[in-house]
C-alpha cells in the first residue's frame, strides 16, 4: 500500500470512528489514483464531490473489517499514545 492509499484509508477510519461515513478529499492526480487502487481492491467507494475537483469516499465492509477494530479507544480517552 502506498503513503497516499493508507493516509485515505487512515482518515476513512478515524471519521468513521466519528460516525461520518462519508469524507471529502482533492481530486488532484495523486489522491485520485490512490483512491481508484484502494476502490479496486473493494476497501473503499468512491463518488463525485459535492463541489468541483473533489471526490468523497466511503469504507466498504471489507475497508471497515481491515482498518477498524472494536477495541479501539481514542488516545483523549487513554488509547495508545
Amino acid at each position: 500500500m502506498t503513503p497516499t492509499e493508507d493516509l485515505i484509508m487512515e482518515v476513512l477510519a478515524a471519521r468513521t470512528r466519528l460516525g461520518h461515513i462519508l469524507w471529502t478529499f482533492a481530486a488532484n492526480r495523486t489522491a485520485t489514483a490512490a483512491a481508484r487502487s484502494l476502490e479496486r481492491r473493494g476497501l473503499i467507494t468512491m463518488m463525485h464531490g459535492i463541489t468541483e475537483r473533489t471526490f468523497r469516499a466511503r469504507l466498504t465492509q471489507a475497508g471497515r473489517d481491515e482498518y477498524l477494530t472494536p477495541d479501539y479507544v481514542a488516545p483523549i480517552l487513554g488509547g495508545p499514545k
